[in-house]
């Protein structure tokens, strides 16, 4: 093994929209040559990326169809064997070269939630299908898989018949912005018309982020709190609605609001309300939690995992109780209060540092085997 590992990682989601994995993509860009100065990494970028060299402190890579498996299997193992890489790794979890290469292949499989919420994700069964075949084949190939929680860990286990010891959860990190004073804040409720007090939760109509019960929730708790205003960020998901008869005067959906503008509103917000159906992590609880804003989120999947102690826990089938929870804090300033001390610590554990070092680790654990995988894919 040659003294520096060479190390490649698969840089486009660094330029997608702000999405759960476009956030790690560039966070670990930007941060994973310093962490590791004993290794040389490089992004791999398709032919679609402009203006990369000068935005991330690693050397870059460009080239290749926008088409995400035929980049995966045509250029990407070309340039692995020009830059004579050891370990290639992937957030993402179907793109990758499926054919033999001596470049360990580390790959991240986020959560399950496709096969969980098969009709609000395919289009119809060829989709799905497809998917099935590709996930299994992909988690196959991969030396090493990476996930983001112990929940999603035990889940892929189960789900994609593949062996716990090839599997690895490493620990992510959240971005904390600057706090917002309240000119900015003053700004961004004139902005969106949107009046003190009020809670905001995440995910617009998506069937999975379940605000639906959010706003029942909030009929719920109208006769005690009739000036509590419920504010939902995020685009209409696939054409979707609320029910007309849900929405009144009190709910304002924002749409999409800009990732500058958005700790401005989480900041002012009563509290983040989150009662997922399903999550392999939950960024925006612990997003909520740096700010120093009070939790309500499901008590599922990886949601407890993921905020401990530091917020409240509703079952996200029953709008009773997700009620409970938001009650419980609207009528107790101190454990509104205690919640927002307990959340910024909680969130100091989530560093981009950690998620570098231990990335760089387990790169060099996987380079240091002396065996290099020469068996193709199989069905």
């Amino acid at each position: 093994m040659r003294d520096e590992l060479r190390i490649a990682i698969d840089g486009r989601p660094a330029l997608w929209p702000r999405t759960g994995i476009g956030t790690i993509a560039s966070n670990v860009l930007d941060r994973i040559q310093a962490a590791d100065r004993a290794s040389h990494y490089f992004a791999y970028f398709d032919e679609n990326a402009t203006e990369v060299d000068n935005r991330f402190q690693i050397e870059c890579r460009r080239g290749g169809s926008r088409q995400e498996l035929l980049w995966a299997n045509t250029w990407l193992p070309r340039q692995l064997r020009r830059d004579n890489i050891d370990v290639f790794v992937t957030f993402l979890d179907k793109e990758l070269p499926l054919l033999p290469t001596r470049t360990r292949i580390v790959s991240m499989v986020h959560d399950l939630i496709p096969l969980r919420f098969p009709n609000v994700v395919f289009r119809n069964v060829a989709h799905k299908l497809y998917y099935k075949t590709l996930i299994g084949a992909s988690t196959r190939r991969s030396d090493l898989i990476l996930t983001n929680s112990e929940f999603s860990k035990q889940e892929i286990v189960r789900e994609l018949r593949v062996h716990g010891s090839k599997i690895c959860k490493i620990t992510l990190g959240v971005s904390v912005p600057d706090p917002p004073d309240e000119a900015q804040i003053a700004k961004a409720l004139q902005r969106y018309g949107l009046m003190r007090p009020y809670v905001i939760s995440l995910g617009s109509t998506e069937p999975r982020k379940n605000n639906w019960r959010v706003i029942e929730a909030m009929r719920l708790l109208q006769p005690e709190h009739p000036n509590l205003r419920l504010a939902i960020v995020g685009n209409s998901w696939r054409g979707l609605g609320f029910e007309s008869d849900l929405l009144g005067d009190r709910v304002r959906q924002l749409g999409h609001v800009a990732d500058e503008v958005l700790p401005a509103l989480m900041r002012s917000a009563e509290m983040l309300v989150f009662p997922s159906l399903h999550e392999g992590f939950g960024f925006p609880v612990i997003e909520a939690m740096a700010l120093g804003v009070p939790v309500v989120t499901s008590n599922v999947t990886a949601l407890p995992e993921v905020a401990g102690n530091a917020a409240l826990f509703a079952d996200p089938n029953d709008t009773a109780s997700i009620a409970a929870m938001m009650k419980q804090i609207l009528d107790s300033p101190a454990l509104a209060d205690e919640l927002r001390v307990r959340g910024q610590a909680r969130a100091g554990q989530f560093r981009w540092d950690t998620t570098c070092a231990e990335l760089a680790a387990l790169c060099g654990g996987l380079a240091e085997r002396r065996e290099w995988r020469s068996d193709a894919v199989t069905q």
